[in-house]
């Protein structure tokens, strides 16, 4: 079974989840891991890219940041389903991407999904890990990380 998760962005001083600017969803690996890559997870994946992103551009501008994150994602998704497809196949010239590739590993979402497990609050100044315990309304999430990015308003 996968680790789904989801990412929203928001305004600095939103305080309501469901009022989101922009939503990804990711199928698989969606455990928090560490902001550092130590550990893989969802912060070692977005949290290098959003703090470069962040000194050069600002994340304040939630919808490019959301599309370029997404963009970031699928890269990478698709060079490691490449990475792996190649080692599966040593002795034949892989010519064409996989069929698989890039077919399930990000999306963009219209609501949020009920079978996530941790969802992820991205604001200008930094990234919020909750655990998702998600009802109707995906109201009954627990904070239990919070990654500062920049100074808010950066």
């Amino acid at each position: 079974m996968s680790t789904r998760c989801q990412i929203g962005f928001y305004e600095e001083k939103e305080k309501d989840l469901t009022k989101w600017e922009a939503l990804i969803y990711r199928h698989s690996d969606g455990y928090p891991g560490t902001a550092n890559g130590k550990e893989v997870g969802v912060l070692g994946d977005i949290v290098p890219f959003l703090k470069w992103w962040a000194k050069d551009r600002g994340i304040g501008d939630l919808e490019y940041c959301s599309a370029r994150l997404l963009q970031y994602l699928c890269n990478k998704y698709d060079k490691l389903m490449d990475t792996i497809e190649a080692q599966r196949n040593t002795d034949v010239v892989v010519t064409e991407k996989p069929k698989f590739t890039g077919t399930l590993g990000h999306g963009i979402c219209t609501g949020f999904h009920g079978d996530i497990e941790y969802f992820y609050a991205i604001r200008p100044s930094k990234v919020e890990v909750y655990e998702a315990s998600c009802d109707e309304n995906c109201t009954a999430w627990k904070l239990i990380k919070s990654i500062k990015l920049a100074k808010s308003g950066a």
